[in-house]
């Protein structure tokens, strides 16, 4: 297939295994190729899609799809899916690109890195693959390098640029034949905006949603952000509150996922109905940032990890993973405690008591500001149009 060259021809595809992929890591993505002058498709599942409900999905869809955009469902699976379902969707791909005339794809997810990859090989159109999280990365088990780095390094050999979220991923990326590598500070999060907020509203929102979760002034409230899943490790803070044996100590999480029944199992069989609530999803979570107390966001692995970004932004302290793209933003003991074995109850117990015991107040927050939208989003452009010859100004629309 040929590439034109310029705005003129240009239909740029973004793909991702879920729907809440493109949701929460990719509205600003899309709006700066449209400001750049292209007409941008999306390819992803929105039947079963990821973190958001099938609902929200469906606003999604029709958002999308008001603000010119053309969405196209294909069936990826999560995880690595299976051979019949993976061709499936390599097919689906394929046709897209030749009735579309797609001439640039941006990939996200690791299955979706793949089977885009593939179809842009066989279709022979350039593509950018963005990775929020290597499987391989310093402090992993071996045997990730061994099972996800000869992958990974295959697909290189098909990548035209290999985007990282995280400064580790951008060295272990100096080892995968990529014909180009970048660096960005995470996805972009609306830091500024946060800083905006007017102390006396966020001493009402903790007000409000503290008196909504009936969680108690004298009470300890530990919140996770995050889908129900094994990788976000929420099974562990459970078991280490536990451990602790403080009724004063309230947890919640919010998030929905395919763990909920277990990890409502193991809410009973640790007795903590009174101190545990599962929230579901939630759009806002200005509210539930500042009614807490401390952030527990021990995901296994993490590309950089937005929930806990988030709420240091909002003024939270965290216990975080040293072994994820965290390190990238907890870089004092006045933001947060990364621990190197997060999945050991004894240690994150340990780290609760901490900091219940000295309870930090975040001040100086300069440091996490080049994670916002604004900065993210000017490299972004810089990458775009690189990549794909784009010689607009993002500026200006028409």
């Amino acid at each position: 297939m040929s590439k034109e060259l310029g705005n003129s021809k240009q239909n740029i595809l973004i793909i991702s295994t879920t729907a809440s992929m493109i949701d929460q890591f990719n509205l600003h993505n899309i709006a700066i190729l449209q400001q750049l002058g292209v007409t941008v498709h999306v390819a992803t599942n929105f039947l079963e899609p990821g973190t958001i409900t099938k609902s929200l999905s469906n606003h999604l869809e029709q958002k999308l799809t008001a603000l010119g955009v053309k969405c196209h469902q294909v069936d990826f699976c999560r995880g690595i899916g299976t051979h019949r379902a993976n061709k499936k969707a390599l097919n689906q791909l394929c046709r897209i690109i030749k009735d579309d005339h797609i001439t640039g794809i941006h990939a996200h997810s690791p299955l979706g890195g793949i089977i885009a990859r593939r179809a842009a090989h066989k279709m022979g159109v350039k593509i950018i693959y963005t990775a929020h999280g290597l499987q391989f990365f310093k402090g992993s088990p071996l045997k990730n390098w061994f099972v996800f780095f000869p992958v990974e390094w295959f697909y290189a050999h098909w990548t035209d640029a290999l985007v990282t979220i995280n400064s580790d991923d951008y060295q272990v990326a100096r080892y995968l034949p990529v014909k180009q590598r970048y660096y960005i500070p995470g996805v972009g999060t609306d830091i500024k905006r946060v800083l905006a907020i007017d102390p006396a509203h966020q001493a009402a929102l903790r007000t409000q949603t503290r008196k909504r979760l009936g969680v108690l002034d004298d009470e300890y409230l530990i919140i996770s952000i995050g889908e129900l899943s094994k990788r976000k490790n929420h099974a562990t803070v459970l078991k280490a509150i536990k451990r602790l044996n403080n009724p004063k100590i309230k947890y919640v999480i919010a998030g929905i996922g395919a763990e909920k029944e277990k990890l409502i199992s193991l809410i009973n069989e640790l007795s903590l109905q009174r101190q545990v609530q599962l929230l579901g999803y939630l759009d806002n979570l200005d509210g539930l940032y500042y009614a807490a107390d401390l952030n527990v966001f021990i995901s296994t692995r993490e590309g950089l990890g937005l929930g806990g970004l988030d709420g240091i932004a909002h003024g939270l302290y965290m216990i975080g993973n040293a072994n994820t793209g965290m390190k990238d933003y907890v870089t004092s003991h006045e933001i947060g405690s990364l621990v190197t074995s997060p999945m050991d109850v004894n240690t994150i117990a340990a780290e609760i008591k901490k900091a219940m015991t000295h309870p930090h107040q975040i001040t100086d927050l300069h440091s996490i500001m080049k994670f916002d939208h604004q900065n993210v989003d000017q490299q972004m452009t810089a990458i775009y149009r690189q990549e794909f010859n784009l010689k607009g100004d993002r500026n200006d629309k028409s």
